[in-house]
């Protein structure tokens, strides 16, 4: 579901804007980081961990 959520608040930036992805699931730093490489106009800048989150950084450049 985070991927869903992602494209979609993606879709409502202006170009350039970095868009902070907060996940509880783990599965969120593949399933993003395979989803910005597939999409054009997106760049994943960042992932991080930080305790039972996972922060994803995505830009949105198109």
């Amino acid at each position: 579901m985070p991927v869903v959520k992602t494209k979609s608040a993606v879709d409502s930036l202006s170009e350039e804007a970095v868009l902070e992805v907060v996940a509880t699931d783990p599965g969120s730093v593949s399933d993003i980081d395979g989803w910005a490489s597939g999409t054009d106009g997106v760049d994943l800048l960042d992932q991080a961990e930080d305790g039972d989150e996972f922060k994803h950084y995505i830009q949105k450049t198109a």
